[in-house]
């Protein structure tokens, strides 16, 4: 999934919408003249700033948008039969885009720096194009009927030489040049004055406002950017589980299943070291209330392996248990399932929670819920207790890492069996499936 597709929420379409807004109050209203320096015709705005702003915080296309939507939305009120308006776009576009996409590769001052610069190279260069292909020739033909007078009238104040044949060297050189790089410098350095602090409330969209796991939800999508915010998923649903649940893990090699485990399994009270149970199919922990299977099916091969190892068996006995690799279709109905992509510390958590569960809450109100979720006498346990948590993750990590390249290419020998028997822990191992 692409990062654009991946921001169409209620979030991002309500920040653009926003940035739209502000922009047309400036673009419409909040513009002035400079006669002593430019035509009267040339209105200095800053409509640009918050486009650029939102073209730096959440992507070219996103800046782009708000040029557009913007411009056409002027279109209603336009005085130019809409000709300045598809002017502006143009000029508009040229500046976000271009400094977005420097800046994009390389997001530090430098490259904002640079970015800034080429785009309004790029925006001043495309407004004197417009101007002499578009602009002018639409204005004496269509607006004054052929004739030059009216805008040679309204630049003779400031070049008292300009004729005809001359126009387009004052206009251009001495009016559009000069003028859009003012107000492209005005709006370069309000970027830099403004944006750091604005893009902090902007970029908040994946971890802040659609990070919580709702128990009352049957399908939710959450996302992270680091393992706090893994830690906190795992958390709260640690805190919803009873005896004989069972939750999937779904996501390839080295999306995070161990790593969401060993959250969710700290959280359930187990105070041994967790480690993956890829040649041992099962580990058992004693949480606080409940004892807890961790399971990993990679390495069966077959049904009749499945049952030798007693798995099925184990998971009757009640407990809280936890699939990787699944291959046991009994257990899906009422299963929970939690699918998890991503790369790095930024993750996607898609789950899907059965009928069974969501019945257990389905009479409990949202405030209710939300006092559940973030409790004030948790608060500060739950972050003492996150810090202690993803610094022990941290430093399994490496474990985890060199576990799923067993996953890829481990043989089948003896060597291998005795290695993963030496750091089984505290755990239960059950028979191994290979």
């Amino acid at each position: 999934m692409n990062s654009f597709s991946k921001k169409i929420s209620t979030a991002y379409l309500t920040k653009i919408a926003i940035l739209v807004a502000i922009s047309f109050v400036l673009y419409a209203f909040c513009k002035f003249n400079l006669p002593f320096m430019f035509p009267s015709f040339l209105e200095m705005q800053i409509s640009d700033l918050p486009a650029i702003i939102g073209g730096f915080a959440l992507g070219p296309i996103s800046g782009t948008l708000i040029i557009v939507i913007k411009c056409c939305l002027k279109m209603a009120m336009t005085s130019t039969g809409c000709v300045g308006e598809l002017v502006d776009i143009v000029v508009g576009v040229s500046f976000v885009l271009t400094a977005s996409l420097i800046y994009k590769r390389k997001k530090d001052k430098k490259h904002a720096v640079i970015g800034l610069v080429a785009g309004s190279l790029v925006s001043i260069v495309a407004a004197m194009i417009m101007n002499y292909a578009v602009a002018v020739p639409f204005y004496v033909e269509v607006m004054f009927g052929g004739s030059w007078g009216p805008i040679l009238g309204m630049c003779q104040s400031l070049y008292p030489g300009v004729t005809v044949d001359n126009f387009y060297v004052f206009y251009l050189f001495l009016g559009v040049l000069p003028f859009n790089a003012l107000r492209l410098l005005i709006v370069s350095v309000l970027t830099f004055l403004l944006y750091k602090q604005l893009s902090v409330i902007l970029k908040k969209e994946f971890d802040s406002t659609i990070n919580s796991f709702d128990r009352t939800k049957a399908e939710q999508v959450l996302y992270v950017k680091n393992l706090k915010g893994t830690a906190r998923i795992a958390r709260q649903m640690a805190r919803c589980l009873k005896d004989k649940d069972v939750i999937i893990l779904r996501g390839d090699l080295g999306a995070g299943k161990t790593t969401f485990t060993s959250y969710l399994v700290k959280n359930l009270g187990v105070k041994e070291s967790v480690t993956s149970p890829t040649f041992t199919v099962l580990n058992q922990y004693q949480g606080k209330k409940y004892v807890v299977n961790h399971l990993d099916m990679y390495r069966i091969e077959s049904f009749d392996e499945l049952y030798e190892t007693g798995v099925a068996e184990t998971i009757s006995e009640g407990g809280i248990t936890i699939v990787e690799w699944n291959k046991l279709d009994d257990i899906e109905r009422e299963a929970i399932f939690v699918t998890i992509t991503g790369a790095g510390n930024k993750r996607k958590f898609e789950i899907k929670l059965p009928e069974s569960f969501l019945n257990r809450y389905v009479k409990v109100k949202k405030s209710e819920d939300k006092a559940f979720l973030v409790s004030p006498e948790n608060s500060d346990r739950d972050k003492a207790a996150d810090g202690a948590l993803t610094a022990e993750i941290i430093a399994d990590k490496t474990s985890e890492n060199n576990t799923d390249g067993h996953k890829s290419g481990m043989t089948k020998n003896g060597s291998d069996n005795a290695s993963v028997d030496e750091k089984g822990g505290s755990a239960k191992k059950v028979k191994q499936a290979v």
